[in-house]
């Protein structure tokens, strides 16, 4: 009797109020979701049931909730009708079934509380135009507020698709595309909400249900910065300092990057620029996109080999920040597919297939195009997830039927921080095999449709977007630390420069387009870093040296201050060009020692030189604070040799008049002696 009461009261309601308006859906502290919905393809026989979670995000409670079917008498034939009918946000719900018994009494909601609602609606009741098209069907939600208001329009609500056609003749390919990067903040990693995401969460179920994808519709994009952001948190020895994790969480962890690599092998693997670089600001900034893109490229290719990875290279610029110039700076990089969303080829229609070709100046470049239609009311899930590729075939059917050349099918890219649930694998598979596709689909991958000779696009592509890029100065001092950290990894040799591909081609993700400031703080501060790295090698020398002659040899110390290894060379130069010094050949000095070196100078006459050290990469290239010191001769090797040389010349005289003295008494002796006798 209560239902049949208020029944008669609502048809009463929606006639005095006319056409039911949604407009207060959205102002409501109510929300609500469809977590199963049968048949996922109608006929005449079917019954129409929907099972759903309200919840109550406000702080008041809700009485006497109610849940109705709402759906229109006649069908969408096209796309274009429904993402008109969508885009209306008014007409395209259909009509709300209040009859006895095809409503769900839920009942009152708590603040923060959640019920489920459950609607059974035979076909046979609703009177429906039959088979030729797709329907949305969905659900409206009544209620009565805290202060007593109750209105005829829905509080909350959500819509899907359910098809209605005739076993087509051929199926029309299908598959889904998951694409797997860092979805959290470039600002702040929480390593703790990341491993509760994976044990439990979003991450989980996203492997999950990406796994449980038959293996011909699945493709995968792999933006290989997830790995190398995550691999800290899989080994007790590596997690940073700070982060508390017990042995489970870094076991599922490890499981978990396990799992996803295996998955990346057992598919048709697409992989994106390292930390999915932006390729807006890059071809907005050209004086730095040579240097950084070689870091990019660099840090992929060394990415790939780490994690014994192979896939197809592939470009993902933003939504709305692709343009025809910067296809043909990607084209110059090579032919690689490029992901891009329907706002950049406005002109694109599904009948040419998700993959289309472009022409460019360096040749052609083929273009993944995202066609999904646009937000229904309602959280996403794995069945409106699963309805909207049903829709996407059966709107190809009946595009087919009208156009023998139309190629449309219903390749669908997933977000990738959407939540599929537990069983959204199980539910997704449902529209490319079993009975709910019913031959609706067959799977395939984008590398399927990509080697059908996709037909070329000759629409319109934006010459120019207002979209948001990273700033000029971020990229220009990111270049200046690229060129700091290739200094340093040339004279420091334990440190590999993988650690800077990776750092460089970070600070150029699209994700810090929201906080470049940070960016740009964080460059900053590591150019610093290494700097200061760098002052910590010098050369030790008085500032002026003596030599004994014009020719010799002096000391210079080489300092190194720094707890790396260096590999380091020396140059010097003289004022006066006659002077000749002997170059020193590179050294390696540990962490904290100092090494002397002696410099074979020759004056070649000149009395003295300014000098100048300098310290070099192996490879010659000067780096630091150059030392200045005065080189000069003395002369006293000259008064030296002069000195000798009369001493000799006196001891020389000195034996002479004793030798003479004495031969001339024995000449006197003998004489005397001759006259005694």
């Amino acid at each position: 009797m209560r239902a049949w009461l208020t029944a008669v009261v609502v048809a009463l309601s929606l006639l005095v109020a006319g056409p039911t308006s949604t407009a207060s859906a959205d102002d409501g502290a109510l929300t609500v979701r469809i977590d199963a919905l049968t048949p996922s393809q109608l006929d005449a026989d079917a019954t129409i049931r929907m099972r759903g979670t309200i919840r109550n995000t406000g702080s008041t409670p809700w009485t006497a909730v109610q849940a109705y079917l709402v759906i229109p008498r006649f069908p969408f034939q096209s796309r274009e009708q429904i993402e008109t009918a969508i885009e209306d946000g008014q007409s395209y719900t259909g009509e709300r079934i209040v009859d006895p018994g095809t409503f769900d009494e839920v009942g009152d909601i708590a603040p923060g509380a959640s019920v489920t609602f459950d609607i059974a609606v035979p076909v046979s009741r609703i009177g429906l135009a039959g088979e030729g098209g797709v329907y949305p069907v969905g659900v409206q939600i009544l209620a009565t507020d805290a202060e007593g208001f109750r209105s005829t329009d829905s509080v909350a609500r959500a819509t899907t698709f359910v098809p209605w056609l005739d076993r087509p003749d051929t199926a029309i390919p299908a598959g889904f595309v998951w694409p797997f990067t860092p979805t959290w903040s470039a600002a702040s990693f929480d390593p703790t909400a990341v491993v509760a995401s994976i044990t439990s969460g979003q991450l989980r179920n996203y492997l999950d249900a990406a796994t449980a994808t038959p293996r011909g519709g699945r493709t995968v994009v792999l933006d290989l910065s997830l790995l190398d952001a995550l691999e800290p948190l899989s080994d007790p020895e590596t997690v940073p300092a700070g982060v508390s994790l017990t042995p489970e969480q870094i076991d599922a962890v490890a499981t978990w990057l396990g799992r996803l690599r295996e998955l990346a092998l057992d598919s048709t693997t697409w992989i994106v620029s390292y930390a999915r670089a932006d390729e807006l600001a890059l071809h907005r900034y050209p004086e730095n996109a040579e240097v950084l893109l070689q870091r990019i490229d660099a840090a992929t290719t060394r990415a790939m080999t780490r994690h014994s990875l192979t896939g197809t290279r592939a470009n993902w610029p933003t939504i709305s920040g692709l343009t025809r110039g910067m296809l043909e700076e990607m084209r110059a990089r090579g032919d690689h597919p490029t992901f891009v969303s329907r706002r950049s080829v406005p002109e694109w229609e599904p009948r040419l297939g998700s993959v289309v070709s472009v022409e460019t100046g360096n040749g052609p470049i083929p273009l993944l195009v995202n066609g999904t239609l646009p937000d229904t009311p309602g959280a996403e899930t794995a069945v409106t997830v699963r309805q909207r590729v049903l829709t996407d075939a059966a709107l190809g059917v009946l595009s087919r039927e009208t156009d023998p050349t139309s190629r449309a099918d219903a390749l669908t890219v997933i977000d990738p921080s959407w939540n599929p649930g537990r069983n959204g694998g199980r539910v997704l598979t449902q529209a490319l095999v079993g009975r709910p596709s019913a031959g609706l689909t067959r799977p395939v991958t984008a590398a399927d449709l990509l080697r059908g000779a996709p037909v070329t696009y000759t629409g319109e592509i934006p010459r120019d977007v207002t979209t948001t890029s990273l700033p000029a100065q971020l990229l220009d001092r990111a270049a200046t630390l690229s060129r700091t950290a290739d200094l340093f990894t040339e004279i420091v040799t334990d440190e590999d420069d993988l650690m800077f591909d990776r750092e460089v081609s970070g600070v150029l993700s699209v994700r810090w387009r929201s906080d470049a400031d940070e960016a740009l703080r964080r460059v900053e501060s590591r150019i610093d870093d290494l700097n200061r790295q760098l002052a910590g090698l010098s050369i030790e020398s008085p500032s002026t040296i003596t030599l004994s002659s014009s020719r010799g040899g002096f000391p210079l110390t080489i300092v190194n201050d720094t707890g790396h290894r260096a590999r380091l060379g020396l140059t010097l130069t003289a004022d006066n060009p006659y002077l000749t010094l002997e170059q020193v050949d590179p050294i390696e000095i540990e962490p904290g020692e100092r090494h002397t070196v002696t410099v074979t100078v020759d004056l070649d006459g000149q009395s003295s030189s300014t000098v100048t050290a300098t310290l070099t990469t192996a490879d010659g290239e000067p780096f630091g604070e150059p030392v200045d010191f005065n080189v000069r001769s003395s002369n006293v090797g000259l008064i030296v040799w002069v000195a000798m040389a009369a001493a000799m010349v006196l001891v020389v005289a000195t034996w002479v008049r004793r030798f003479g003295r004495r031969r001339r008494d024995a000449v006197a002796s003998s004489t005397l002696g001759d006259a005694h006798e």
